[in-house]
C-alpha cells in the first residue's frame, strides 16, 4: 500500500494560514495598521476601493525597512517582534506571529514601497500569490506603504463568501474604531472611493470618542479610574439611559489591544444590574494596563482572545470601579435618610392629610367627531387607510379566532401588565402582549413593502437626528427601503438627518428612537437572521414601537391585539422567532385540580 501522508506545497499551506488571519478586508486592514503602529508611525492613512475588495492601501510614516528586510518580510514566520520562545510571554508589540504579510501575499496582488530615514531612495517590491514579480529602487517618502489588490483572486470560494460593499465597509469601520480609539495619539485617516470618511488628529481619548461617535455621546460619558498593584484602569462608561440594544459600544482594551472577554464583560454588566432596561447592554471604553508577563495573547491568530494570570481579581476591580463611578456621578438612585421631610413640605401644608388625586376622563370625547382637527397630519399617497384594524367580520379568518369567546369583552383580560388571557371552547390561551404586538406591526410594515404602499404621515414638527459618519453610510444604503416603508427623510448639511414623515403605524414621539435603534442594528451587522433590508427594518421598528411588558392596556386595546394577532399570516412566533402564546387544554386544567 502506498504512503498517504505528504507535506503540503508551500502555496497551499500559505492559503490555509490566510484563512485564519485574513478572513475579510477588515481583518487585512487590522494586520497592516498594526504593523504601522509597531513601526512607531504617528500618521496612518487608509485608502479603500470597493470596500477593500478591489484595493486597500495603508500608508505610514514609520521607520521603514531595509532592502534585506523587505525581501523576506512576506515569508511565513518572518518577524522583528520576537526572537525566542520566552518572548511569547512578554509581548508588547501588536504583531509577533510573522503570518500577516505572508497570508496576505498568498491571496492577493501585493505591492510594498518602503524607505528608512538613513536611505536616500526607497525600495519597491511586487508579489503575486506569494511569488516575487519585481523589485526596484524608487523615490519615496520615509515610511512604508502597502497596496493590496484583488483580494482572494486565487481563492474564488473565499471571495464569493464576502458580503456586499456596504456590509464589508461596516466591518472595516468597526475595526477602524477599535484601532483609532486604542491609539488616540496617532493621526488616522480613512477614505473610500475618493471620499474622506474620517480624518482624526492626535487627541485625548475623550475627544477621539467624540470625533468618532458624534457630540451627542459626550454628555453620556462617565470617567472611570483606578490603580492597583497589578492593573491600572482608566476610560469611560456610558450612562444607563444611553444604553443600546446591541453591544456595538463595548470597547475593552488591554495594553492598548482590543480584546473580547465574556468573563470581564460580565463584571461590567453586573455593575449595571438594576439600572438597564430589559434587553439593553451597557456601553464602555475601558483601558486596562497590566504587566505583559501576566497575560497570554498567543491564543488565536486574530489576537483578540487573551488569558489573564489573575482573572478573578481583575473581575473584582473592574466591577467595583464601574459601580463606584456610577455612584459618584449620581447615576444610581440615592435616598438621603438625613433629610427631614418637614423641610420639603410648605409650612402651611405640614399637617394636611394627603389626598389621592382625582382624575376624570371622558371616554366619549372625540376631537375628530365634528370635523378634522387643525392639528391633523398630512398623508402622502392615500391609496388606502394607514391604520388597518381587524373588524369583527375578519375574526373567522382563523380557526383559533373562530373559537375565541369575546362576549361583552369580558373574556380577554391582562395579568402582570404583560400577558393577555383569553379562551377558546376547549383551552386557555396566554399571550405575550409585546411579542404579539411586534408580530402585528411587522406584518403591516412588510405588507406596505410588498404592495409598494409608501404612504406616510407628515410630522407637524420635523425631528433632527445628528448622524455619525458610520450612520451616514448606512443611511445611503437604506434610503430607498425606508422610503418604501413610509419614512420621509432629508439630509441637511453633512450629518443632520431631518425626519419629515414616518409610517402611519408609528407615532411622532417614537421617530428618533426608531431611527437610532435601526442604525444600531445595521452598525453591528445584526442582519444574519434577516433575508433583506426591508425585513430587518420591519423587525427593528416592530421592536422599537411595540407595547412593552409592564404596560397596562385598556379593554379595547387588549381586544385589538388578540384580534389582530390571529389575523396575521404567522401568529405562533414573533419576528425574532420567539413563541407568542401557549395554550392549556381543558383536560390539563382539570388534572391540576386532581
Amino acid at each position: 500500500m502506498k504512503d498517504i501522508i505528504k507535506i503540503l506545497p508551500e502555496n497551499v499551506s500559505n492559503q490555509i494560514a490566510a484563512g485564519e488571519v485574513v478572513q475579510r478586508p477588515a481583518s487585512l486592514i487590522k494586520e497592516l495598521v498594526e504593523n504601522s503602529i509597531d513601526a512607531f508611525s504617528n500618521r496612518i492613512q487608509i485608502v479603500l476601493n470597493q470596500s477593500g475588495k478591489k484595493s486597500i492601501k495603508v500608508v505610514d510614516n514609520g521607520f521603514g525597512m531595509s532592502k534585506n528586510d523587505l525581501m523576506i518580510c512576506f515569508q511565513r514566520h518572518a518577524t522583528s517582534k520576537i526572537n525566542k520562545s520566552n518572548d511569547l510571554f512578554n509581548i508588547s508589540s501588536k504583531g509577533f506571529r510573522g503570518e500577516a504579510l505572508s497570508s496576505i501575499a498568498a491571496v492577493s496582488h501585493l505591492e510594498i514601497v518602503t524607505r528608512r530615514k538613513i536611505d536616500t531612495l526607497g525600495y519597491k517590491l511586487k508579489v503575486v500569490a506569494g511569488k516575487i514579480q519585481s523589485e526596484e529602487k524608487v523615490v519615496s517618502n520615509i515610511g512604508t506603504y502597502v497596496l493590496v489588490k484583488n483580494l482572494f483572486f486565487n481563492v474564488p470560494a473565499r471571495r464569493n463568501f464576502l458580503k456586499s460593499d456596504s456590509v464589508e465597509l461596516r466591518h472595516i469601520l468597526n475595526e477602524f474604531h477599535r484601532i483609532s480609539i486604542a491609539h488616540h495619539d496617532i493621526n488616522f485617516s480613512l477614505s473610500h472611493k475618493n471620499s474622506e470618511i474620517f480624518n482624526l488628529q492626535k487627541s485625548s481619548i475623550h475627544v477621539r470618542i467624540k470625533n468618532i461617535f458624534g457630540k451627542k455621546i459626550e454628555e453620556n460619558l462617565i470617567p472611570i479610574k483606578e490603580k492597583t498593584s497589578f492593573v491600572k484602569l482608566a476610560g469611560y462608561i456610558i450612562k444607563p439611559e444611553a444604553s443600546k440594544k446591541t453591544r456595538g459600544m463595548q470597547f475593552l482594551f488591554v495594553n492598548n489591544r482590543f480584546i473580547k472577554n465574556n468573563f470581564l464583560f460580565h463584571a461590567i454588566n453586573k455593575a449595571y444590574e438594576g439600572l438597564l432596561d430589559e434587553k439593553k447592554y451597557p456601553g464602555f471604553f475601558i483601558f486596562l494596563e497590566v504587566d505583559t508577563a501576566s497575560i497570554d495573547i498567543n491564543i488565536h491568530p486574530n489576537k483578540i482572545e487573551v488569558r489573564f494570570e489573575d482573572e478573578q481579581s481583575l473581575y473584582s476591580v473592574i466591577n467595583s470601579t464601574v459601580k463606584h463611578s456610577l455612584g459618584i456621578f449620581q447615576v444610581t438612585p440615592t435616598i438621603d435618610f438625613e433629610s427631614k421631610p418637614s423641610f420639603e413640605i410648605p409650612y402651611s401644608k405640614r399637617f394636611d392629610q394627603p389626598i389621592h388625586p382625582k382624575i376624570e376622563v371622558d371616554h366619549n370625547f372625540n376631537p375628530f367627531k365634528d370635523g378634522a382637527s387643525k392639528y391633523h397630519s398630512k398623508i402622502w399617497n392615500k391609496s388606502e387607510t394607514v391604520y388597518e384594524e381587524v373588524g369583527s367580520s375578519n375574526l373567522f379568518n382563523s380557526k383559533i379566532l373562530n373559537e375565541i369567546i369575546n362576549e361583552d369583552g369580558n373574556k380577554i383580560f391582562q395579568i402582570m401588565n404583560s400577558y393577555l388571557i383569553t379562551s377558546t371552547r376547549n383551552s386557555l390561551l396566554v399571550i405575550d402582549q409585546e411579542r404579539a404586538h411586534q408580530r402585528i406591526i411587522y406584518e403591516k410594515l412588510m405588507k406596505k413593502i410588498t404592495k409598494s404602499d409608501n404612504s406616510s404621515q407628515q410630522l407637524i414638527f420635523p425631528v433632527n437626528f445628528i448622524l455619525t459618519k458610520s450612520q451616514k453610510l448606512i443611511y445611503f444604503d437604506l434610503k430607498n427601503t425606508l422610503t418604501e416603508i413610509g419614512f420621509r427623510l432629508e439630509l441637511e448639511g453633512k450629518l443632520n438627518l431631518k425626519i419629515i414623515g414616518i409610517p402611519g403605524i408609528c407615532s411622532d414621539i417614537q421617530a428618533t428612537k426608531i431611527i437610532e435603534d435601526l442604525f444600531d442594528q445595521f452598525e453591528n451587522d445584526n442582519k444574519k437572521k434577516s433575508f433583506s433590508n426591508g425585513d430587518l427594518i420591519a423587525k427593528s421598528i416592530s421592536q422599537s414601537t411595540s407595547i412593552k411588558k409592564g404596560s397596562a392596556l385598556q379593554k379595547e386595546e387588549q381586544k385589538n391585539i388578540v384580534n389582530n394577532l390571529f389575523n396575521c399570516k404567522e401568529h405562533l412566533l414573533s419576528p425574532s422567532q420567539q413563541k407568542i402564546f401557549f395554550s392549556i387544554s381543558k383536560s390539563e386544567l382539570q388534572n391540576k385540580f386532581s
